[in-house]
């Protein structure tokens, strides 16, 4: 708040919220310092970069948050309940930031202001390439490397990759900035090379 107070007072106004805050609590230990930590960040982090912001936009705002594919991964069935409670906050810190967005974007509309979620796959930063994620991809191995891990990257898309790269969602985002985004508003916006595609039947 104090940040945004300054900022606001040396360039006069503000326009564009990015909300973007993440950590993987992939099989963190003690667990449920994981979960904790997950959803305070990913969630209420988020959350309160969006609200301090609030008393600051006008017509013609966007705010953008930084959501994921895990948000719309199918994940009803739970093989160990409790085994990785950091990776469960994870998913449920995306899900209910989707259900934020939709909802605030409803209230918002009248004013003229925009709310929208970017949903990344995969994503090639050292979130992805780090030795906690390696082993989330490939188990069988003790210490697996990247070389190890890369090909089972591409469980997650459609397409034959295994993962986009930073400036893929940048684009994104800088659209949603954007007055060519003037009436787009409560969209959830996958750039995920079709991952969504592997999980659900069309719907509108």
């Amino acid at each position: 708040s104090a940040a945004l107070e300054q900022g606001v007072a040396e360039l006069g106004r503000l326009d564009i919220v990015i909300a973007q805050a993440g950590v993987a609590g992939m099989k963190g230990d003690p667990p449920m310092q994981a979960w904790t930590d997950v959803i305070d960040t990913n969630l209420v982090g988020v959350i309160n970069a969006i609200h301090v912001s609030l008393p600051h936009l006008s017509e013609g705002g966007s705010i953008i948050a930084t959501g994921s594919t895990a948000a719309m991964m199918d994940t009803s069935k739970k093989d160990m309940p409790g085994k990785d409670p950091g990776g469960y906050a994870y998913v449920h810190a995306k899900r209910a930031l989707s259900a934020f967005i939709h909802d605030l974007a409803t209230n918002l509309a009248p004013r003229m202001i925009r709310a929208n979620a970017v949903h990344p796959t995969n994503c090639n930063t050292d979130m992805l390439q780090s030795e906690p994620m390696y082993r989330s991809f490939r188990p069988d191995l003790e210490h697996p490397t990247r070389a190890d891990a890369e090909p089972a990257f591409g469980v997650q898309q459609a397409m034959p990759i295994p993962y986009i790269e930073p400036g893929d969602i940048s684009n994104m985002v800088l659209f949603l900035a954007s007055d060519e985004s003037r009436y787009v508003s409560g969209m959830q916006m996958r750039v995920d090379a079709g991952g969504y595609l592997k999980w659900y039947d069309f719907h509108i």
